[in-house]
């Protein structure tokens, strides 16, 4: 635990405790006032550092005044995000715990992984999307390639080159890596990580040859000219790398292809207390300053949405992906 929550933490534990009691007690008649004695708990599913964490801390310094209301970034990262959609499903549906999350979690998962210890449909309250979320390949600034054209032929022959990192298996991040390596021809190795700053790290320093991860995790570093990404996911090049071309643009039009982060509260959770929140991000995500921020970080902020809009995304993503999932065979423990 970070040493803000512990001090935060201890202000508030006889009000905090109090006011959960009061929660729980009352159940679906849960109120506004009565649950924001409590700090609320909005977990992130990435290690401190890293582009979503900077993210939920831009939503989170805004929350504060919009919720009136403690409210406490809690890094649980790990499995892929899984470890933090345990936490949030085991959590109190009082409205004091939310989960900024991937549509990985709810979407790639369940589509991996047998054992998996939580369903998405049954365990999670959708609150709204968050964010816009364009991947993107990235080799280090001091190697030579200065387009996928010229990485894949050194890959071809070069086996220090023919590594590709990703951010976890059984992720979008996966099947992107697997999807280019298939489409270029090349013997490219695939190496997980367990998260962006350490696999840019290696990236930086040449132990890899290349990276796929959200722009997120790789602008900052290709403007301070450390990585160099050479291509972006979208449709269209991106707002933050306008200079960088699309894979499309350079022969791998299967590679259009994008996710985004959602906010979701445990199942059970009042009615009011989803819209409380869904209201709050909503206003949160209105203000220029938080858009502009949020954008510098790598994401596309979105205006929000409705649940039903979250659960609707969510269902054509998985008719998006199922097939490609089961085309790759990869399969989780």
């Amino acid at each position: 635990m970070s040493s803000e929550a512990k001090r935060i933490g201890r202000r508030h534990v006889v009000r905090g405790l109090a006011g959960i009691g009061a929660c729980l007690a009352m159940g679906l008649g849960v109120t506004q006032a009565a649950c924001a004695e409590a700090p609320a708990r909005f977990i992130v599913p990435f290690p401190a550092g890293g582009a979503a964490d900077a993210m939920a801390r831009v939503l989170v310094e805004k929350l504060r005044d919009e919720l009136k209301q403690t409210v406490i970034v809690e890094n649980r990262p790990g499995a892929s995000t899984r470890v933090a959609a345990e936490v949030l499903k085991q959590a109190a549906p009082d409205g004091n715990t939310v989960l900024m999350t991937l549509f990985d979690t709810m979407v790639i998962a369940p589509l991996v992984y047998s054992n998996l210890r939580y369903d998405p449909d049954k365990d999670f309250a959708p609150i709204t999307e968050v964010a816009a979320v364009n991947y993107g390949l990235a080799v280090s600034a001091s190697s030579p390639y200065r387009s996928l054209a010229d990485y894949v032929k050194a890959a071809k022959t070069d086996r220090n080159a023919a590594t590709l990192g990703v951010s976890g298996l059984g992720s979008v991040l996966h099947f992107i890596a697997f999807e280019f390596t298939r489409k270029a021809g090349a013997d490219i190795s695939i190496v997980p990580f367990q998260g962006g700053p350490a696999m840019v790290t290696n990236l930086v320093g040449n132990q890899i040859g290349s990276a796929v991860d959200g722009l997120g995790v790789f602008v900052e570093q290709h403007r301070a000219h450390k990585i160099r990404v050479l291509a972006v996911s979208g449709k269209q090049r991106s707002s933050q790398l306008p200079d960088v071309p699309t894979f499309s643009e350079q022969g791998y039009p299967s590679l259009v292809v994008g996710s985004g982060y959602a906010l979701y509260a445990p199942a059970g959770t009042p009615p009011a207390q989803v819209s409380r929140w869904n209201a709050a991000m909503r206003k949160v995500l209105a203000m220029p300053d938080v858009r502009s921020r949020i954008q510098n970080i790598g994401y596309e902020p979105l205006a929000g949405s409705t649940p039903l809009e979250v659960t609707q995304l969510k269902k054509r993503l998985v008719e998006h992906w199922a097939p490609i999932v089961q085309t790759v065979g990869f399969r989780g423990d």
